[in-house]
């Protein structure tokens, strides 16, 4: 073993972060792997397809954790000499390609087994979704499987180390005696595999650093810390709060090579501090070695995804299982080293109380009007009723992760499949007016409800937009139910299994229902085109009489061609959402009622429950693109309304009424998840009043019961200047979603949709 360098830590005299971090970003995403190290990608695809044709009658989830095996006992292998962290194997996506195909950015074609149910026993599903995709009905992932939100439980994980979860492997299987099954017994078998192989992987990793140590004298103290720590961990429980970000670093990387993506790192300043004070107290680590040490781990991600992409969640704030608050000195030295480090990636989600401190909104807040917006601001309070109320205890509801962006899970213990489906909410609208058929193609989406121009009445309407909406969710519903039941046999995931509760008690895998909680996400999005929609109808054909259901029907089928007039009337004198006006707030509520009580409604394929979400990220331009024109006065092909506001420059009455507006949803109904963009012009929160006012915002969007807000600081004559110089711009940061992005990563059609945005917040 590796001698420990606790006391060459200590007399680090200087910072390297930003000396290095060029060099590391140019390394990781160019790996220099020595042939010396292992086999190639190309040969490890080879040998795993030889062991599936040796291996034909084998449970999947032995086939893919003794695949799992070869890649880390055979991979080449690096480690950069500049960093403090590794975990580099030249995998090739072996096994991805063997489930379900993508990695990050990377797509190279559906995965070999889930192929294989597409074409057969869910051809059926993946047909339906595919024709809602390409029709703008719903979008996500293929068959309506999603295999790309998940969490492993850190705490679990980081207490028991990965010899912790072997010996209750061992205890499971040994208290089932012969009553084991077939596929318990498969299972425990590919538990030891696969924890077996990680194990082996870091200490080759341990003996390549120490061997590297001994070629880059220069950067032996990292060097050697890092062969200590991989001597360590992940087999046991860290020593170190480096070693800690270590274990967390090489099991996210191991997980997501497994299959599943890992979309929360976990709450930050609650797991990890426990490790950081008895660092300090020990003398092992000064305030500013774990300040660089925060910047190289999270400079991982960035390195990852070049600041172009949804980004890593990590969780701050919040609570403890007994409702105690989480903040500490770690919250705030992070959120320093988020400063400095000054990129999109990661995203931090920062959850708060009624009794949160005033610092923590204040420096939250000072960083976001800085430019530093990767944050997503998260209430406490219905977020976890919210949970309760689906079947959760408050003991776990306290306990939860935003998973993906801002989708609750119970940390350790809840498979939140959390983006199944994503719904128009605007569709219906188009398919009511046209009798169920697509107004662009002309494609029969949904059930005949009758021609709209022969209704006499709202209700009448309002019948049939439901009877279209509930169809698409149904059908949702049931495809996504079959395709969970297929699971097993497209992606076994052994190796995240043992981190979450009551798989290894049970003997069963995440994929087939082991989890102690199993929830499928629905999300609706375009709640404001929907909603303003409908009341456009209400008030200008039946309450008004200042159009007919005729002329409204051919107007949109026409694109508003010839009828500028009644668009203009439609966009701008018709009351919309997000303005605190009674009839269309009553109008939306009913909308996102109607749709969070019929998804909680369903039963899912993992025998737990359906949640509902109310948000958009990506989907308001796509949907958008492949949606003709709506009553609210949008216009064939223009993006939907972001998140759970307004649509875009039609929330004329400003935060304050769009803030009325969104609160009078119950958000405790959305455990799902669901947020408020808002966009801010820099005067409106500059200086110490500046500063205030933007802390009295936010608390009073959590006062009045909101879920969760994010914002963007910016004006437009900035991103216009962005557009014309984009050199000058690079580190300029956009809150897009879910997520940041640097603004001149994206295409010009979405940086005018931004300036549009922006122009109208100013």
């Amino acid at each position: 073993m590796i001698a420990s360098t606790g006391s060459a830590v200590r007399e680090r005299t200087r910072d390297t972060f930003d000396d290095n971090r060029d060099a590391i970003f140019r390394r990781f995403k160019n790996v220099p792997y020595s042939p010396d190290t292992g086999v190639s990608a190309d040969e490890l695809q080879g040998m795993a397809d030889a062991y599936l044709l040796e291996h034909a009658d084998q449970p999947r989830i032995l086939q893919k954790a003794s695949i799992f095996r070869l890649v880390l006992t055979r991979g080449r292998i690096d480690i950069d000499p500049l960093d403090w962290f590794a975990e580099k194997i030249d995998h090739g996506d072996v096994l991805r390609k063997l489930t379900h195909g993508a990695r990050g950015d990377q797509d190279f074609g559906p995965g070999l087994w889930l192929e294989e149910a597409a074409a057969g026993a869910l051809k059926r599903g993946t047909d339906w979704f595919d024709q809602a995709r390409d029709h703008g009905v719903t979008t996500g992932p293929r068959s309506g499987l999603d295999l790309g939100h998940i969490s492993p439980g850190w705490d679990k994980l980081l207490a028991r180390g990965l010899t912790g979860l072997l010996d209750d492997t061992a205890q499971a299987r040994a208290s089932l005696g012969d009553d084991i099954t077939e596929d318990q017994a498969a299972f425990y078998n590919a538990l030891e595999i696969v924890y077996g192989a990680a194990i082996d992987f870091a200490s080759r990793l341990s003996v390549l650093a120490e061997k590297t140590a001994e070629v880059y004298a220069d950067h032996a103290v990292n060097l050697l810390e890092i062969g200590s720590a991989l001597s360590n961990v992940p087999a046991n429980r860290p020593r170190t709060f480096h070693e800690a970000l270590q274990f967390m670093w090489i099991m996210h990387e191991l997980i997501e090579m497994e299959g599943e993506n890992v979309r929360s790192m976990g709450q930050f300043d609650r797991t990890l501090y426990p490790f950081y004070r008895a660092d300090i107290e020990a003398g092992r680590i000064t305030e500013d070695h774990a300040r660089e040490l925060i910047k190289y781990f999270w400079h991982k991600w960035y390195c990852g995804t070049e600041g172009a992409a949804n980004g890593k969640n990590f969780v701050f704030g919040g609570q403890a299982a007994n409702g105690s608050e989480n903040v500490n000195e770690l919250t705030y030295l992070a959120l320093d080293a988020y400063e400095e480090l000054d990129t999109p990636d990661p995203k931090l989600s920062v959850r708060y109380l009624p009794d949160s401190p005033d610092r923590l909104y204040r420096r939250v807040a000072d960083l976001i009007r800085k430019g530093h917006n990767s944050f997503v601001l998260m209430n406490d309070p219905p977020a976890v009723e919210a949970l309760v109320k689906r079947g959760k205890t408050p003991e776990d509801a306290r306990m939860y992760l935003p998973i993906g962006c801002y989708e609750p899970a119970v940390e350790g213990k809840e498979v939140a499949c959390t983006m199944n489906v994503t719904v128009s909410l605007a569709k219906p609208i188009e398919l009511a007016l046209n009798d169920g058929l697509d107004a662009r193609t002309g494609a029969r989406l949904g059930p005949a409800t009758g021609d709209a121009a022969g209704f006499t009445s709202y209700d009448e309407f309002h019948a049939a937009y439901i009877t279209q909406l509930d169809y698409v969710l149904n059908n949702s519903h049931d495809n996504i139910a079959q395709a969970e039941r297929e699971w097993p046999r497209i992606n076994p995931a052994p190796f995240i299994s043992g981190a979450i509760d009551d798989c290894i008690a049970s003997g069963t895998d995440i994929s087939a229902g082991g989890a102690h909680y199993n929830s499928v996400g629905f999300v609706g999005a375009g709640l404001a085109n929907a909603a303003d929609s409908l009341y456009a109808i209400k008030k200008t054909v039946f309450d008004e009489g200042r159009f007919t259901m005729a002329e409204i029907v051919e107007a949109t089928r026409g694109d508003f061609a010839g009828r500028e007039d009644m668009r203009l009337y439609l966009r701008n004198r018709v009351p919309k959402w997000g303005n605190h006006a009674a009839g269309v707030d009553e109008v939306a509520k009913g909308v996102a009622d109607h749709f969070c009580s019929t998804v909680h409604s369903f039963t899912n394929g993992r025998g737990g429950g359906c949640q509902a979400a109310l948000f958009t990220l990506v989907a308001a331009m796509s949907f958008g693109a492949l949606s003709g024109a709506t009553p609210d006065g949008r216009k064939a092909g223009e993006s939907l309304a972001p998140g759970v506001g307004a649509s875009y420059g039609l929330d004329t009455g400003g935060v304050t009424g769009l803030i009325n507006s969104v609160t009078k949803l119950d958000f405790t109904e959305t455990p799902n998840g669901s947020v408020l963009d808002v966009s801010l012009h820099p005067t409106a929160v500059a200086g110490e009043d500046g500063l205030h006012a933007f802390v009295s915002l936010i608390k009073t969007f959590f006062a009045q019961g909101g879920y969760a807000i994010q914002f963007n600081v910016l004006d437009a004559d900035t991103l216009r200047d962005a557009q014309r110089h984009p050199e000058q711009y690079a580190s300029l940061q956009v809150r897009v979603t879910g997520w940041s992005v640097y603004f001149t990563t994206l295409t010009r059609k979405e940086q005018d949709l931004y300036i549009a945005r922006i122009a109208h917040a100013g």
